[in-house]
């Protein structure tokens, strides 16, 4: 998709992917940092299983390749994957909103409003009537 919209709002999914990537690897070294674009579920997936490091990091990998493949849909021009990359984000913000984490909560909102401005440029030339 060449409008800049879209793939501005597509590639926060690879930003997604790409941060929470970084963060399960400071974690999972046994670094205190953590950047707060990532992804509550690698978090959690290699706190629960940091004694099982390659457990640990195929959920990792499994999270990370799905805001991944998102994002490359996405960049597409793919409606589904905009809708599907959200819903995920979304309960990934639930899951921080549940440790009262609120600054990661709130840039989930931030993000799914970027992400969402795509999804409405898409519609909006879906919409368009082609020039002849």
């Amino acid at each position: 998709m060449e409008d800049p919209i879209v793939r501005s709002g597509a590639r926060w999914f690879w930003w997604i992917a790409g941060m929470s990537l970084l963060n399960a690897g400071l974690l999972l070294s046994g670094s205190d940092t953590n950047f707060v674009i990532g992804l509550a579920m690698t978090t959690l997936a290699g706190a629960a299983f940091a004694d099982q490091l390659p457990v640990a990091m195929v959920l990792i990998a499994i999270i990370v390749g799905f805001y991944f493949f998102m994002g490359l849909q996405a960049q597409r021009g793919k409606l589904w994957a905009f809708y599907a990359g959200l819903a995920v984000y979304a309960v990934d913000a639930l899951i921080y909103a549940r440790f009262e984490d609120w600054m990661p909560v709130g840039f989930h909102a931030l993000a799914a409003f970027f992400i969402f401005k795509g999804v409405m440029r898409l519609r909006e030339l879906a919409g368009a009537p082609t020039a002849a």
